[in-house]
C-alpha cells in the first residue's frame, strides 16, 4: 500500500480541486455561450414577447388574413371585372350591329317607301298638269260651240238685224267673224293660231299647248310606243282644230258642218286623253281615281 505524506497530500487535492473547477468553468462557459448564442438567434428570429403580444398577434394575424383576403378580393374581382368588361363590350357590340342593321333595314325601307311615295306624287302631279289643260279645251270648244249655235239659231229667226251684240250686252258669235276665230284660238289653247300676244314667240318655236303637253310625257312612265301613239294622236287633234277653223271662216258654213268639226275636234282631244293617261301606266284603280277627276275627258 502506497502511503503520502500530508504535505503531498494536500498538494494534490489542490490540483484534483482545480482541475475540476476548470473542467466544471469551461462546460458551464461553454453551455453560457451556446445559451447566450441560442437567445440572440431567438432574439434575432422572434420580437419579444409582452402582455398584449397575444392581441397584437391577433390583429397583425387578422391583418395579414384580410389582406390576403383582400388580395384574394381584388384578384376575383379584376378577374370578374375583366370578364364582366369583355361580357359588356360583347353585349354592346351584339347590340350595336344589331341596331344598325336594323336602322340600316329600316332607314332602306324609309328610303324605299319615300323614293315610291314621291314616284306616286310625281305621276299624280303631272298627270295632273297635262290633262287638265286638255279639259280645259273640252269646256271651252263646248262653250264656243254654243255660242255659235245659238247664233245661227237667232239668225234663222229673222233676228238679223242685231248688231255684234245682243240687247244684254253679250258678244254675238257668228261664222266667219272675227270673233269667232279669236275664241277658237282660245279654245285650242294656240293650236291653230297664235294669239296676237304669241305671234312673235310662235315664230321661233311651237307655242301650241298639246305640243307642250306631249313633251311633258314623262320619258319615265311612257313605253315609246305609248309616246308614239300620243304624239299620232297629239296630231290628229291639231289637224282636226285646223278643220275646224276652216269651217268658222267660211261665212256659208252649214250648222251641220259646223256641228260635225265640233264633234271631230272634240273626239280627238279624248283620244289624246286617253293617249296620255295610258303613258303614266297606272293601276286599275289609279286610273279610275284619275278619270273621275275629269269626267269631260273620259265620260
Amino acid at each position: 500500500m502506497r502511503c503520502f505524506s500530508a504535505p503531498a497530500a494536500h498538494s494534490s487535492s489542490t490540483v484534483a480541486l482545480f482541475s475540476h473547477q476548470t473542467k466544471t468553468t469551461r462546460k458551464s462557459r461553454a453551455r453560457e455561450r451556446f445559451c447566450s448564442r441560442s437567445i440572440r438567434d431567438e432574439n434575432a428570429g422572434v420580437k419579444p414577447r409582452r402582455d398584449d403580444d397575444d392581441e397584437e398577434e391577433e390583429v397583425f394575424g387578422g391583418e395579414r388574413e384580410m389582406r390576403t383576403s383582400h388580395t384574394n378580393t381584388n384578384a376575383t374581382t379584376t378577374h370578374r371585372s375583366k370578364r364582366g368588361r369583355r361580357k359588356k363590350r360583347d353585349i354592346l357590340l351584339a347590340c350595336g350591329s344589331l341596331l344598325l342593321f336594323s336602322n340600316t333595314s329600316s332607314s332602306q325601307k324609309e328610303e324605299e317607301a319615300f323614293a315610291a311615295g314621291m314616284m306616286d306624287f310625281t305621276k299624280q302631279s303631272q298627270s295632273t298638269f297635262q290633262l287638265g289643260p286638255l279639259q280645259v279645251t273640252l269646256q271651252r270648244l263646248r262653250t264656243l260651240r254654243n255660242d255659235i249655235f245659238t247664233s245661227l239659231e237667232e239668225e234663222e229667226e229673222g233676228k238679223e238685224g242685231k248688231k255684234n251684240e245682243d240687247d244684254t250686252g253679250v258678244v254675238v258669235v257668228k261664222p266667219g267673224s272675227e270673233e269667232a276665230i279669236a275664241r277658237l284660238r282660245n279654245a285650242t289653247l294656240d293650236c291653230t293660231s297664235a294669239r296676237p300676244a304669241l305671234e312673235a314667240y310662235a315664230n321661233v318655236r311651237d307655242v301650241c299647248t298639246l305640243s307642250i303637253v306631249l313633251k311633258s310625257v314623262s320619258k319615265k312612265f311612257a313605253t315609246e310606243e305609248a309616246r308614239e301613239r300620243a304624239r299620232e294622236r297629239k296630231d290628229e287633234t291639231v289637224q282636226a282644230f285646223a278643220e275646224l277653223e276652216r269651217k268658222l271662216r267660211d261665212v256659208n258654213a252649214s250648222k251641220e258642218d259646223i256641228d260635225a268639226e265640233f264633234e271631230n275636234s272634240r273626239a280627238s282631244v279624248k283620244r289624246f286623253a286617253e293617249s296620255v293617261l295610258e303613258a303614266f301606266d297606272f293601276s286599275d284603280e289609279e286610273e279610275k281615281v284619275k278619270r273621275e277627276a275629269f269626267p269631260d275627258l273620259f265620260s
